[in-house]
């Protein structure tokens, strides 16, 4: 009865919409950790903030789009938790997918690889030398686990490629980010001001992908812009941040959403309860709803937000405001809502009625990516800036503190506890993406096109023409300016660099006209930015900085994704998504729909070139605009660009590039130290208890032991762990395997299991499972009677763990690992035990 109850939904749901598989899909994911000792981490430029150890495993998550009619005309999309994209990264994994696949299915014309902008990732991965300066260069670990991360999840991606019915929604989260550089956002012209409601880019898209013959959710592709600035410039674990917090919500609710499915059909089957008990009511929340309902609170849980309190005079960080971009035919919704402790929300609002299936399904392997969209001046920090020492906010127009801009810091929703703050805003956009995926499921499937347009410019030398869209000029060769030293709130600079100045300070002029003086023509041609670095004139020991970057339009019936390689500000992302839209407005076939073209921007992708700030912007050269490195002419140079590649798209037209990047891997330099010696005293052995946990605890603490440890750079454990939690159980289940036996992110939804209240569980035991030198496990008492009993229920990859390392002096060869586990309340009593 359950079964023919589905199927009947479905077939009416089917016929609802006809003809609506016009594409291909696959989704998959691939581990990019990379070192997580030692090395720099990337997007603070601060040397001192060296890796520790590890918050959470990053990720790239990819999805392959193709034409069913066509199946070799496709693109894919990559989303990396890293902090931004790497021209050299692209062009080796191009060079690895056409090893495999042949010259003709991947290029760099249809391969788009972005990044989600943490600033708590490996750096080292970029060919310019002055992103690579604070890592002491190059490091190859970090580019090698990156490409073959990538290339894993395009693989994996390719091979479940298959038919699919796409669906598109779009909203405003307006509770997520607020603008860091607001005094610059209001130098652009009241006129242009008043067409928006906030000085942020407030708008989240999301792809939903459905399977054509179950209907099953496959994988969800969003887009929001807000900087990944929450973990600020002390922290030393790697982290996804607030992205990864928001991805893994999401793949956790689907897992958990699919489980609860299939436990009700089961009850239903068992006539446990009835057909219209599960279905949904008008009336009343049914079987359905509540376990959708749960499912968000799992979620909520898995970030380690159950109990988290509003800090005194603080915001309240749970209250989300998300409005609902309304389609042909359906009047505007506004949904402003408060969740309860455990993240649950309205009924309504996680399964609506009238949308044929009771419940939402899900394929194991359901991959959720919250890619970056207009990123350069959002920040996650809502509660604004304040100065270290007086606590009052910043200055508004240099964001110092008595003239010093390393006393003005941003605080994030949970200030002071950074971490809190990254699982909200993470949790935001959460709730925003699964409004969006229910909603695109009731909006007519995308149809074709599919297409892609792609070319490489050289920034340098462009000449801008006068337009309804640009002002006339030309661009220059890079060159950052005085304010870029001055940092941001999100993380600020050193010494009397100060935001907004358009003169900079008279010693570091000296210095700069000594050491490496800028011409008269490029000060004119950058002007009003006060030139620190001249990196366009720099080419010892190579490029600084691009002088070739990359723009890409990709499209999918009436979605088109720009892709931008760098930071654009709210305003510099709005103008190019409102010509790129007026233009494919007058395009025929727009897939099907009367609705438009519907445009995102993808930051951060293909090429990394700092930001690009609007004229109006640059000319107060606070962070942004000194970093805009090609001038104040730079958007309008891509505005006019990215018109050409429409019209060629439009048109059918291909395009051909005139410049290629370099590839500069042979000229790399690298100072990064390798590892030297790792030590035990004599009496000691490599993965000894040094500290056990506590007899008991209960929820909602901290879990900790500590272990005798190696250089976790020995062994990056690509696609493994570092540390897990193990719980005792009485009975081996056959049918859920621990993630030991699992791959890529198989381990997610296998884990998954009916959780029970309890009041307190039972202390995690040491294991005394020992670690060589080289990161392999040696497995003291890992006999197979022993392993099943044990099961693991957390590891590295989740939010509540922590895997700490660090030695006993800076040279010292001896070195200790501290494993930390937040007891969420939802885990159920037991006894559990950390492994090394």
């Amino acid at each position: 009865m359950a079964t023919f109850a589905v199927v009947a939904a479905f077939a009416l749901w089917w016929f609802a919409f006809p003809c609506s598989c016009h594409y291909l899909s696959g989704s998959g994911i691939g581990d990019i950790t990379g070192p997580v000792a030692d090395v720099n981490l990337m997007g603070y430029a601060n040397p001192m903030q060296t890796a520790q150890g590890l918050h959470t495993r990053l990720f790239a998550r990819a999805f392959v789009f193709a034409e069913q009619a066509n199946p070799r005309r496709r693109f894919t999309y990559v989303s990396m938790d890293a902090c931004m994209a790497s021209q050299l990264v692209t062009l080796r994994v191009v060079q690895r997918l056409k090893a495999i696949y042949g010259d003709e299915l991947y290029s760099t014309e249809n391969v788009a690889i972005s990044g989600t902008h943490t600033h708590a990732s490996p750096a080292g991965f970029l060919q310019y030398l002055l992103y690579d300066i604070t890592s002491f260069g190059f490091v190859e670990a970090t580019f090698d686990a990156m490409v073959q991360g990538v290339v894993t999840a395009i693989q994996a991606a390719h091979d479940s490629l298959r038919p699919a019915i796409l669906f598109l929604a779009s909203g405003d989260l307006t509770s997520a980010s607020i603008n860091r550089s607001p005094t610059a956002y209001l130098k652009n012209s009241e006129e242009e001001r008043s067409m928006y409601d906030t000085d942020v880019d407030a708008g989240m898209t999301l792809v939903r992908m459905a399977d054509a013959v179950s209907g099953s959710g496959r994988g969800a592709l969003g887009w929001f812009a807000v900087h990944c600035t929450s973990l600020n410039n002390t922290n030393r674990l790697v982290s996804g941040d607030n992205k990864a917090a928001a991805q893994l919500a999401m793949e956790w609710w689907a897992a958990e959403a699919e489980l609860r499915a299939l436990n009700l059909l089961a009850e239903v089957a068992n006539s446990t309860i009835t057909t219209a008990d599960a279905a949904p009511g008008d009336d009343m929340p049914n079987a359905a709803v509540l376990s959708m309902e749960a499912a968000v609170a799992t979620s909520s849980a898995a970030l380690g937000l159950e109990e988290l309190e509003t800090p005194e005079g603080g915001n309240e960080p749970y209250k989300t405001m998300f409005h609902l971009h309304p389609t042909r035919g359906q009047r505007h919704r506004a949904l402003a809502f408060k969740p309860g402790l455990h993240g649950g929300v309205p009924a309504q609002q996680a399964t609506p009625v009238g949308t044929g299936s009771p419940f939402l399904r899900f394929e194991p392997g359901f991959v959720a990516a919250m890619a970056q969209g207009s990123v350069g001046d959002s920040s996650p920090n809502t509660q604004g800036a304040f100065c270290l020492d007086t606590g009052l906010p910043c200055d508004l127009a240099s964001s110092t503190c008595n003239g010093r801009n390393e006393l003005c810091h941003g605080r994030g929703p949970a200030w002071p506890d950074d971490r809190a703050s990254a699982a909200i805003i993470g949790l935001q956009q959460f709730l925003g993406a699964i409004r969006l995926y229910d909603t695109a499921g009731m909006q007519p499937p995308l149809s074709a096109p599919l297409d892609f347009r792609s070319v490489f410019l050289d920034m340098t030398n462009i000449s801008v023409s006068a337009s309804e869209w640009t002002r006339p000029g030309r661009t220059c060769p890079p060159a950052m300016g005085m304010s870029f030293a001055a940092g941001t709130t999100d993380g600020p600079g050193v010494f009397d660099f100060t935001q907004g100045d358009t003169r900079g300070p008279q010693l570091w002029r000296l210095v700069r006209n000594l050491v490496l003086p800028p011409s008269r023509e490029q000060q004119a041609c950058q002007a009003p930015k006060p030139i620190l670095l001249d990196t366009g004139q720099i080419t010892v020991p190579y490029l600084w900085q691009p002088r070739i970057t990359q723009i890409s339009l990709l499209r999918l019936g009436r979605l088109v994704i720009a892709c931008v390689p760098g930071e654009f500000s709210t305003m510099a992302g709005r103008r190019l998504k409102r010509a790129l839209k007026a233009r494919f407005a007058t395009a025929p076939n727009t897939g099907g729909s009367n609705d438009g073209p519907e445009v995102v921007l993808s930051g951060l992708t293909g090429t990394y070139s700092s930001y690009i700030t609007t004229w109006e912007e640059y000319q107060v050269q606070r962070y942004e605009g000194a970093s805009t490195l090609y001038g104040p002419h730079t958007l309008d140079a891509y505005i006019q660009e990215f018109l050409r590649l429409a019209d060629a798209m439009i048109a059918g037209r291909a395009v051909t590039s005139n410049v290629q990047p370099p590839d500069l891997e042979l000229h790399q330099v690298s100072l990064f130290a390798p590892v030297v010696l790792d030590w035990v005293p004599p009496s000691a052995s490599f993965g000894d208890v040094t500290e056990q946990p506590q007899p008991s605890y209960w929820h909602g603490q901290t879990a900790r032991a500590v272990f005798r440890a190696a250089n976790p750079r020995n062994n990056l454990r690509i696609n493994l762990t570092f540390m897990a939690v193990e719980l005792l159980i009485t009975a081996f289940e056959e049918d859920h395997p621990g993630i030991e036996t699992a791959a890529a992110l198989i381990w997610l939804w296998q884990r998954q299991r009916q959780r029970r209240s309890a009041a307190a569980i039972e202390a995690p035991v040491a294991t005394d499972s020992r670690t060589s030198p080289c990161g392999q496990e040696l497995g003291a008492n890992g006999s197979a009677a022993l392993a099943k009993q044990w099961r693991t229920v957390y590891d590295d990859r989740d939010w509540v763990t922590r895997f700490k390392w660090e030695r006993l002096n800076r040279l010292s060869p001896e070195s200790f690992a501290t494993l930390e586990w937040d007891i969420p309340l939802a885990v159920p009593e037991g006894t559990y035990r950390f492994r090394y």
